[in-house]
């Protein structure tokens, strides 16, 4: 199935300056199966989403379908067809 992922403008130079990903993943599929295709594709990305016993980062938020993955399940989050992943690192200041 085909999942959309939005990335924000700091991500994209690792996906080519790209906005917008169209990922094929099995189906079923979860958050985690999503990034682990992603993290084939452009294994510059996997160092800034999951740390290295690959869970989310932190300071890392991913929506699915509008909603914060944290609240569904995590990485273990299922994805439905045509779902929309939004990923948004989170920005400190002072």
């Amino acid at each position: 199935m085909e999942i959309t992922v939005r990335l924000p403008s700091v991500l994209r130079p690792r996906v080519g300056d790209r906005s917008t990903l169209d990922v094929q993943v099995p189906d079923p599929a979860t958050l985690a199966d999503l990034l682990d295709v992603l993290a084939a594709q452009y294994p510059g990305l996997e160092r800034r989403l999951r740390d290295e016993r690959r869970e989310l980062r932190r300071y890392v938020n991913f929506f699915v379908d509008g909603e914060e993955c944290r609240r569904l399940g995590g990485a273990a989050t299922p994805l439905r067809g045509a779902a929309e992943v939004q990923i948004i690192p989170s920005v400190a200041g002072g």
